[in-house]
């Protein structure tokens, strides 16, 4: 994804760290906002498939006697973190929602987050942002490079999709 005039770094023995936002700014025009509607999709999003889930928790928790309801409602739980690892880690890098607002998420080196590393970041995300009532979040506006604590430790950084492509 980066190219040489995007990578500072390029040839350098510095670790890598994305586009330098200083003279590049393209890549983070707008990015905290577009990261809050895309947010707000994949909220939607979730939601409507935990309904779904519910409604199958039902009927399983019907047709088991009960047995298989609390299961079915502690598996509804993992959809949003599924959601999440399984589309970040996918050659798109990116949610529906991420998708509709023009974002997507890389490695620090420019290519796309592996499954595991989309985990990590999917489930620091839910993990730390209900328990500070998204407080959390606020990290990204003292960076340049708009990153959250969840990006930053999984090590991942969302940029505004190139053009190009």
């Amino acid at each position: 994804m980066f190219n040489s005039r995007s990578n500072p770094y390029e040839g350098e023995s510095r670790q890598a760290v994305g586009p330098d936002p200083l003279e590049q700014p393209e890549f983070y025009d707008g990015i905290t906002q577009k990261r809050i509607l895309a947010y707000v999709v994949d909220f939607l999003i979730c939601a409507g498939l935990g309904g779904l889930g519910f409604v199958l928790a039902g009927i399983m928790g019907i047709m088991s006697f009960g047995l298989l309801f609390a299961p079915m409602m502690a598996l509804m739980a993992l959809i949003p973190i599924a959601y999440h690892t399984f589309l970040i880690g996918s050659a798109k890098s990116a949610t529906y929602g991420m998708r509709f607002a023009g974002i997507r998420v890389y490695r620090l080196d420019g290519g796309r987050p592996e499954l595991m590393q989309a985990f990590v970041q999917s489930a620091l995300f839910f993990l730390t942002v209900p328990p500070t009532s998204f407080l959390i979040l606020i990290v990204c506006l003292f960076n340049l490079r708009r990153r959250c604590l969840h990006d930053i430790l999984a090590g991942t950084l969302v940029l505004n999709i190139p053009e190009q492509e």
